[in-house]
């Protein structure tokens, strides 16, 4: 290429930012250089445009994908009109390609050859003001061949770093009257003069050593874009590209717009997260306050159970503790939806045995549905799955096969309920599938069955009660374990639930032959002194009659500073600790009982707390306590946590 051409090179390579294309073309109309936007926009000449080819080649191109059947005879003519148009062209057009309005100039050049540049706009004289003042300019003409054919706005800087030329586009964006308004100073200067002009009360003062600062941080890296502010809120985005000769080219576009999107997507952004935040608060003070009384419910209850009761009196306090656990199982579905969709829900990856996991289910299940005096069994078709570990969550997965179990025996007056696992038709997953006689499905609102607080009938929820967040949340658990779910009508009657889960097939886990055998569990005597910390009364008559009645001594402390005192004068065996409490909570009083001395940090802390939410369990243990047990608890699960901390003091956090 000849050098003479160099400085254009440079320019192009500055107009990509602007998605401008260029292509520069000699005294003979061959081509000497064009931008990767000509290519963009003409894409017919990627690959085939070389230097130094005719314009005409290039017309024939573009107009072979242009013209129909009837006009492609007429191609010489359109090809010698399009060159003839070239030569004599001295004003901007604008022409549809390709889905987009285009502006073209055209202009022959001092040093010889012409330039041909084309802008993108939205329409003719379509909205777009820059573009169309330069359509409409006579004088856009007498400027540099580039710069007046570009609907955005370019200035030129010398070596020194003064403004030698800029555009129309340019008055425009920074509000001159005039281009001796802004050639001869440095850009700085220019910034500071029209903050000065057209802010006039700006404090502190934006001066040139201001503009100057930031400048030179821009311009660590050059040819990257940067954000310039103007006055009322008004935003550029510009890059400078310099040249070897110290020269420089800078394209300036409006993006104050796109700033005000910005700021309005921040701001509901902002606002979205603390409704989140407001809302995880209240979810995790409701959960608190709901469990705390729930607690004493069936605390009490519970003990009352035990208390030799007759028949009726049986009756009363059992419907008591059914009514209890519904309750608390509705505030654990809608816990578990706010964990859903926060994101905030884990999954263990861990190996168990999945065959003893259903039988456990089909176990736990199996008193409901005698009282309904339904049949509950465990179906094992030819090819299902025998005994073996397969890996996963066991947990989640009891949750969603126990909810489906629960509906299948909620909406099952006579019959009963078959589960069944096997091995999926893909060959890697496994299935699991819940089948009744019940109720039956309607195909056209079984969709509607796993959406949130929805059932298939309106009815349902009077007739047969629930909250609809059952199966909404298994469908939630079961995808993010990377499964399907999905139900459908049985013939003649009754529905079957299954679901389909990437655990592997079950493989047997064979024992080491220089296994040591394990050794037999020793029953331990029951006593030791545990101190309870529980502000609520009813909780500490709970607590506090469940430990006595297994043989424990119980000393119970209402506040977190009662316990620290109760523990710097005589060590108990185990703390039993609340968390939320007036004054110092137990976080707190558990970290300070940990300071007090070598021997008060070897002695075991539980938490015993209505706080059940996500990440509960892990801020108990950070501030120095060993297990976590949540309200409402099982009597005996409590009991087993004890009983376990009591032996030895080294024990794993319980599942």
């Amino acid at each position: 290429m000849d050098p003479k051409w160099a400085s254009y090179g440079q320019m192009a390579e500055l107009l990509d930012s602007l998605n401008v294309a260029v292509c520069l073309f000699d005294d003979d109309d061959r081509t000497v250089l064009w931008n990767r936007t000509f290519l963009r926009l003409f894409p017919e000449h990627d690959g085939a445009l070389r230097e130094g080819e005719p314009y005409s080649e290039n017309l024939y191109r573009f107009y072979r994908l242009r013209l129909g059947a009837g006009e492609l005879p007429h191609i010489d003519r359109y090809v010698a009109d399009g060159v003839a148009r070239h030569r004599a062209q001295t004003r901007p057009f604008v022409f549809e390609h390709r889905g987009h309005w285009l502006r073209v100039g055209s202009q022959a050049l001092a040093d010889g050859g012409r330039i041909r540049i084309w802008t993108q706009i939205a329409a003719p004289g379509g909205g777009d003001p820059v573009a169309a003042h330069a359509l409409g300019s006579a004088s856009a003409v007498n400027d540099s061949a580039i710069m007046a054919n570009v609907a955005d706005g370019v200035m030129l800087l010398d070596a020194q770093g003064r403004i030698t030329q800029l555009n129309e586009p340019c008055l425009l964006l920074y509000g001159l009257a005039s281009r001796e308004e802004a050639i001869g100073r440095r850009y700085e200067e220019l910034l500071a003069a029209i903050w000065q002009a057209q802010s006039p009360y700006q404090t502190p003062p934006r001066s040139d050593e201001h503009w100057s600062q930031i400048l030179v941080e821009h311009r660590r890296f050059a040819g990257a874009p940067f954000e310039v502010q103007l006055p009322r809120d008004r935003w550029l985005r510009v890059i400078e590209q310099p040249g070897p000769d110290g020269i420089a080219y800078s394209s300036h576009v409006d993006i104050s717009e796109l700033k005000r999107q910005q700021r309005e997507i921040m701001q509901a952004k902002e606002t979205a997260d603390r409704a989140n935040s407001a809302k995880s608060a209240f979810l995790a003070m409701m959960s608190h306050e709901i469990r705390t009384p729930m607690n004493g419910i069936i605390g009490m209850n519970h003990l009352l159970l035990d208390s030799g009761l007759d028949e009726r009196q049986r009756f009363y306090a059992e419907t008591v503790g059914n009514s209890a656990e519904t309750l608390l199982g509705i505030i654990d579905d809608v816990l578990d939806v706010s964990k859903l969709e926060a994101g905030k829900l884990s999954l263990e990856a861990i190996p168990f045995d999945l065959d003893a996991l259903i039988d456990g289910a089909i176990r736990l299940m199996a008193p409901k549905a005698r009282e309904r005096a339904l049949t509950l069994r465990r179906d094992r078709p030819a090819g299902g799955l025998g005994p073996g570990h397969v890996l996963g969550d066991p947990g989640r997965i009891r949750q969603v096969l126990l909810n489906l179990i629960s509906n299948a025996v909620k909406f099952t007056e006579t019959g009963g309920v078959a589960i069944a696992a096997m091995a999926a038709q893909d060959g890697r997953d496994i299935a699991i599938e819940v089948c009744d006689t019940g109720i039956g499905l309607d195909p056209a609102t079984i969709d509607r069955l796993f959406q949130r607080f929805e059932q298939a009938d309106g009815t349902i929820a009077r007739r047969f009660g629930g909250t609809g967040l059952g199966l909404h949340i298994s469908r939630q658990l079961v995808e993010l374990m990377g499964g399907r779910i999905g139900a459908e009508p049985r013939p003649g009657g009754g529905s079957r639930f299954w679901f389909t889960l990437p655990l592997g097939m079950p493989i047997e886990t064979a024992a080491t032959t220089d296994a040591a055998p394990a050794a037999p569990a020793v029953a331990t005597p029951r006593g030791g002194r545990i101190l309870v910390v529980e502000d609520n009364l009813i909780n500490r008559m709970v607590v506090d009659e469940i430990l006595s009645q297994a043989g424990f001594a119980v000393e119970i402390a209402s506040s977190g500073q009662a316990a620290i005192d109760r523990i710097a004068e005589r060590l108990p065996d185990l703390v039993l600790m609340d968390v939320q409490m007036p004054g110092m909570d137990g976080l707190e009083a558990t970290r300070r009982i940990r300071a007090l001395s070598e021997a008060a940090r070897a002695v075991p802390i539980v938490a015993l707390t209505a706080n059940a939410m996500e990440g509960d369990r892990q801020r108990c243990l950070a501030a120095g306590m060993v297990d976590h047990v949540a309200k409402p608890f099982d009597p005996r699960g409590l009991i087993r946590i004890v009983d376990r901390w009591m032996r030895r003091s080294d024990a794993p956090p319980a599942d």
